[in-house]
């Protein structure tokens, strides 16, 4: 009975109730629903997949995130976590720390749309332990002892932007090519290079170029735990936040959007180095025009676990739908000594051995 009066007094502090029992519920990646924590009552949730782009002219002039949801900010690593309004959070999920504190307000837009988590915590937790243990690297004594301090799924703020690019260009370019000639009796080859010049349009169609929306997670660990199908996104819906957080944005859509174009010009350049089969870029002049512009708000699921070593926290990242596992951990300085001794030891003997 306890037990159940405890949890009770516990739903009074979360958003969304059983119809049943009155006990907290949760969003379980499992089923998709709503999943009482005490008599295991579901209720399904209808995800709206109807998800509409927002015109460009918002990126200036959009509404705030209001009513439903609050916002904490944890003092130690100055994360910004968004909440269901009377949930209550006792750690940070990126550092572990329990010095999280409620802001006033939540600046900034609320989420177009996001893709649901759909591996459950355990599951997270067991592969995310699989893929420490198999570090090659990792102290051995860190291995055999290693346990997760804290898993917490978090959902993470991601720009994404659709156009139609118009590209002009013109420039310089190069090809390489083997030349044959003989000296003294003797067949010898050289490479030379045949510039030429080139002009042009290029016309391309982008969709759903995401860009990150926040400082607080490395970029190169993202792309480790890529890729999240576009496909599996839905309108938002708060009732995702039951049990989950959500990690605010840091990066405005319009700084963002600034990102998007440079990954853009990027792209362009290489495909018209392709066109050409250049292997050299004397120079190459772009002129661009986006046509079509629209862009969205897009949360990705991600469990963020901490690892403690030595006093010293490692945060791992797992993608909250298929498993993917990337981060960070402690390294042996014995191992990587080995491990280049070895390496410089086959160098030379392959070098002996050819010499030979």
């Amino acid at each position: 009975m306890a037990d159940f009066e405890q949890m009770q007094n516990l739903s009074e502090a979360i958003g969304y109730k059983c119809e049943g029992c009155g006990a907290p519920v949760e969003f379980d990646p499992q089923t998709q629903s709503l999943r009482c924590s005490h008599c295991g009552l579901e209720s399904k949730i209808d995800f709206d997949t109807s998800v509409n782009e927002r015109s460009f002219e918002e990126l200036f002039d959009c509404q705030p995130w209001q009513g439903g949801i609050k916002v904490i900010q944890c003092q130690n690593c100055g994360a910004k976590e968004v909440l269901d309004k009377n949930e209550i959070s006792s750690s940070c999920p990126f550092c572990g720390s329990p010095s999280v504190l409620e802001q006033d307000e939540l600046a900034g837009i609320k989420p177009d749309s996001a893709i649901p988590f759909k591996l459950q915590k355990q599951s997270a937790a067991s592969k995310c332990l699989k893929w420490l243990k198999s570090r090659f690297f990792a102290p051995s004594h860190f291995k055999k002892n290693v346990k997760l301090n804290s898993v917490k799924g978090c959902y993470l703020p991601t720009w994404t932007f659709d156009c139609q690019t118009t590209v002009f260009y013109e420039g310089r370019l190069g090809q390489r090519y083997t030349e044959t000639y003989v000296v003294n009796g003797k067949t010898m080859t050289r490479t030379k290079v045949r510039y030429f010049n080139v002009s042009g349009r290029l016309d391309k169609s982008y969709n759903d170029i995401y860009v990150k929306g926040s400082e607080v997670v490395n970029d190169k660990y993202l792309q480790r735990i890529q890729p999240f199908d576009m496909k599996d996104y839905v309108k938002y819906d708060d009732k995702l936040l039951a049990g989950f957080e959500a990690n605010h944005y840091t990066i405005q859509p319009i700084d963002a959007w600034h990102t998007a174009e440079d990954m853009i010009k990027s792209q362009c350049r290489q495909e018209i180095v392709w066109r050409y089969n250049a292997d050299e870029v004397v120079y190459l002049n772009l002129s661009l025009t986006h046509h079509s512009k629209s862009f969205k708000y897009l949360l990705l699921p991600v469990y963020i676990s901490a690892t403690n070593y030595k006093n010293k926290l490692y945060n791992q990242y797992v993608n909250g739908v298929t498993g993917k596992v990337t981060g960070k951990v402690p390294v042996s300085p014995l191992k990587v000594a080995l491990t280049c001794l070895v390496g410089v030891a086959v160098l030379v003997g392959l070098v002996l051995l050819l010499g030979s």
